[in-house]
């Protein structure tokens, strides 16, 4: 009993112990910035949320959806084509201005078109390098999707009014990342202290989001199929 009781005040300590960290990044006009990726580093020792174990990104009206994501190193994506056109999936590690890394690592898999009620073709992958991945099609030029794979148990995308929750965070030091597809520079990490209550950390970026380009079906595509 004393065991129980111990083991009980021992969890209760841990917990008591985590933060929810709330961030809102924002453009270089100090606007809310969509589908920014955040992630907090912490090397305070605490209990860790369990990565999800597989993330799903449609190709769906000639766009990834989401379009972007965040994928852990333990996460297995699965690729699916909704669209009645084949399309690919191509992908590769790219730095600040979507510069790819090393072409030589890139991955590409195609995806047949779905027909009628049969069940969609998809494929599945893991990531062993950190950082976003660009993903694209080799028929429509016009598909753009980004993964961004991290080590880290916290990480989200930011909504469309630039807003992130992150859950279950030691309290302690900390340092946020943040990346955008449309940043040309990398972003400095900001440091923090997590803290119960804490107020809402800003982040503010130099990133002007560009228009999104309009999908291969919305412009008429003349591709073939």
């Amino acid at each position: 009993m004393r065991l129980f009781t111990l083991l009980a005040l021992l969890s209760t300590a841990t917990w008591a112990h985590a933060a929810d960290v709330d961030v809102l990044v924002l453009d270089r006009d100090g606007k809310p910035l969509a589908e920014a990726v955040v992630v907090l580093d912490s090397t305070v020792s605490g209990v860790r949320p369990t990565p999800p174990a597989q993330l799903l990104i449609a190709q769906e009206k000639f766009k990834f959806v989401p379009a972007v994501s965040v994928a852990h190193l333990s996460t297995v994506v699965k690729f699916e084509n909704l669209d009645r056109a084949d399309h690919h999936v191509r992908g590769g590690a790219v730095g600040p201005g979507l510069v790819y890394l090393d072409e030589t690592k890139s991955f590409s898999m195609r995806l047949s078109g779905r027909v009628g009620k049969k069940k969609a073709d998809s494929e599945t992958r893991t990531f062993s390098q950190l950082g976003p991945q660009m993903l694209g099609c080799h028929i429509h030029a016009s598909m753009q999707g980004f993964v961004y794979v991290t080590d880290s148990p916290w990480a989200a995308v930011a909504d469309a009014d630039g807003k992130v929750r992150l859950t279950g965070a030691p309290s302690g030091p900390a340092k946020l990342r943040v990346w955008h597809a449309d940043g040309l520079l990398e972003i400095p990490q900001q440091a923090i202290t997590v803290a119960d209550g804490m107020a809402t950390v800003r982040v503010s970026t130099s990133v002007s989001p560009r228009k999104p380009r309009k999908a291969a079906e919305e412009t008429k595509s003349t591709y073939s199929y």
